[in-house]
């Protein structure tokens, strides 16, 4: 190995048989060009960052960290396809890693990013050095060595590298001991909203943070340790834990969670044949208003023309027009009264927001604040009841009447997520609000404003119609004044199937009580806002005012469907057939 100069790269061979690629990098080099010199420019599944101590480990916590890393945080990254990131060196975390990653079948990439002056491999030797290099790990598949003659010149470019590897894909932390340089790492990955588990009982800047976080002291002097632990996602992992929950901890910040990606999944098959349910029962309730005036508008046309009676093609084709639609009109009022799109329509979009609201109060226990915070296990086994319960419910319903089509898109769909959101993180209270609470309010606040024009807009052309009926009458053409009750009459029925008025009343009623929630939220102390039981409260009254909101639409929805029928029965003129003779 020859990096003398920026941008040169090749291949270090290791005497256990590894071999890596190596780049030479200066601090400012483009990170995307270093991936493509090193062969990484796709992107990964997922990333991992391993920040800790360089330093020796005394044996007993060296003996139990191996079995972390090797049973827990390597396995994590194998079984989920996740790139790690560390400091490369053979020293005190990153030797357990690359241990770990050999233990594993070295079946992980794992990147290492060093101060190119403070290291050696096996191919170069260092002379004259005021300082001591230290080895490269043997087991790493890869190296960024950066241009600089000391620890902490190579965070820069580590960072560039983590940033650009993970895009759009998920970022867990994970912190093992550590000293000065990781507090300054952990503090930029807390600034990127990236995840951090931070393994308690393993020494200095872990055991500092994860005493922070247990105390919550009123005020913290030192300002990098106090971001860190008032604004960082963070997760605490005790050292005696077994190395499988650690797995299974690391792989669910990986988006990996199977019992939430499960409740996605669930939630996306019920929301798409909502809406497929929906889009059909709206089309044949249009076709069937549509086709009805048609109907009425053939009939009188026939009336008015007697000269259609006087030639037999002519008035068999026209009723021949006529019975078409109103075999029409008939055949989708039984179609839709037989196969009951409504009906299912109504029950898959409660379900569907019944598993979203528990999917979010799954997330919440497992973010917020550390004060009596749920174990993850006991919040699984909560949401897999809650699932169990809703899918039960479900088919005792129209909806078991027939198949659910499977959904095979994004998980979860991005039209049901905020921007920013992905779907899968621990929620913290100011991102709960933001992503839940707000993006409720503001969809609110957006279908206030449209249902109240639309509901305008009916019933002007309700009354201007009804206006134009009674100069028809005047005027001496009461033949037409059928064809103007018959659009009265469809108006209202679609003004009433659109239940405009009292959604209204229901969202606005809504968007109050949001507002007073985030209202009294905003109103509490910071030490009042770090309690859980606040955090909890948020949430559960949150929760209650979108399922009061969307339990009253399902009951009115209810109702209106079940008197559709009758409805557009009433709608068919009753002279209809009497004229066909």
């Amino acid at each position: 190995m020859q990096p003398s100069e920026p941008g040169a790269s090749g291949e270090i061979h290791f005497p256990n048989g590894n071999r890596a690629r190596w780049v030479r990098a200066a601090p400012e080099a483009e990170p995307r060009e270093l991936l493509h010199e090193l062969g990484l420019s796709g992107p990964p599944r997922s990333l991992i960052l391993l920040l800790g101590g360089a330093d020796a480990l005394d044996a007993g916590l060296n003996a139990r960290l191996q079995q972390l890393f090797s049973r827990g945080i390597a396995r994590a990254a194998a079984e989920t396809g996740a790139l790690v990131l560390d400091g490369g060196t053979q020293s005190g975390v990153m030797a357990l890693m690359g241990q770990g990653v050999a233990d594993r079948g070295h079946r992980s990439t794992l990147v290492g990013v060093a101060p190119a002056g403070r290291v050696t491999a096996p191919e170069s030797a260092a002379e004259g050095d005021a300082e001591p290099r230290v080895p490269l790990e043997p087991n790493h598949s890869h190296f960024v060595l950066v241009d600089s003659d000391a620890w902490g010149g190579e965070t820069q470019t580590l960072y560039k590298l983590a940033s650009t590897l993970a895009g759009d894909a998920p970022v867990v932390v994970v912190l093992v001991n550590g000293g000065a340089l990781s507090k300054q790492e952990v503090l930029r990955a807390v600034r990127r909203g990236w995840a951090v588990v931070v393994v308690q009982g393993s020494g200095r800047l872990a055991d500092e943070v994860a005493a922070l976080m247990r105390k919550r002291p009123r005020s913290i002097e030192d300002p990098v340790l106090a971001e860190i632990v008032s604004d960082g996602d963070l997760c605490l992992f005790p050292l005696e834990g077994s190395p499988r929950e650690l797995k299974r901890l690391i792989s669910r910040e990986l988006r990996e969670d199977s019992i939430l990606k499960l409740a996605w999944q669930r939630f996306a098959t019920y929301d798409a044949n909502a809406m497929r349910q929906q889009r059909i029962f709206k089309r044949i309730q249009f076709w069937s208003l549509f086709l009805g005036l048609l109907g009425t508008l053939a009939v009188l046309v026939k009336n008015a023309l007697p000269r259609l009676a006087s030639s037999p093609a002519l008035d068999l084709g026209s009723q021949a027009l006529i019975v078409t639609l109103a075999a029409a009109v008939t055949a989708l009022v039984s179609a839709s009264s037989r196969f009951k799109f409504g009906a299912k329509w109504i029950v898959l979009r409660a379900h569907a927001e019944a598993i979203k609201r528990e999917i979010y109060r799954y997330r919440c226990s497992l973010g917020g604040t550390v004060e009596h915070r749920p174990g993850r296990l006991t919040c699984e086994h909560r949401l897999a009841s809650r699932m169990k319960s809703i899918s039960r419910q479900l088919m005792r319903t129209e909806a078991n009447l027939s198949a659910l089509r499977s959904y095979t898109g994004r998980i979860p769909p991005p039209s049901v997520v905020s921007r920013g959101d992905d779907g899968f993180s621990a929620l913290t209270p100011s991102q709960y609000i933001r992503f839940r609470l707000d993006e409720q309010l503001n969809y609110y606040r957006r279908r206030i404003d449209a249902l109240d024009r639309q509901a305008s807009r009916l019933q002007w052309s309700v009354i201007g119609i009804s206006a134009v009926g009674t100069v028809l009458g005047a005027v001496g053409q009461e033949l037409w004044i059928s064809l103007t009750m018959a659009l009265v009459m469809a108006l209202t029925a679609w003004l009433g199937f659109q239940q405009a008025e009292n959604r209204l009343m229901k969202y606005h009623q809504a968007a109050t009580d949001l507002d007073n929630l985030k209202a009294w939220w905003s109103a509490l102390s910071i030490e009042a806002m770090g309690l859980r039981r606040n955090f909890d409260a948020l949430v559960e009254n949150t929760e209650l005012v979108l399922q009061g909101e969307l339990t009253g639409w399902v009951h009115e929805m209810k109702d209106v469907v079940s008197r559709l029928p009758t409805q557009q029965e009433k709608a068919e003129p009753e002279d209809k057939t009497k004229t066909m003779h």
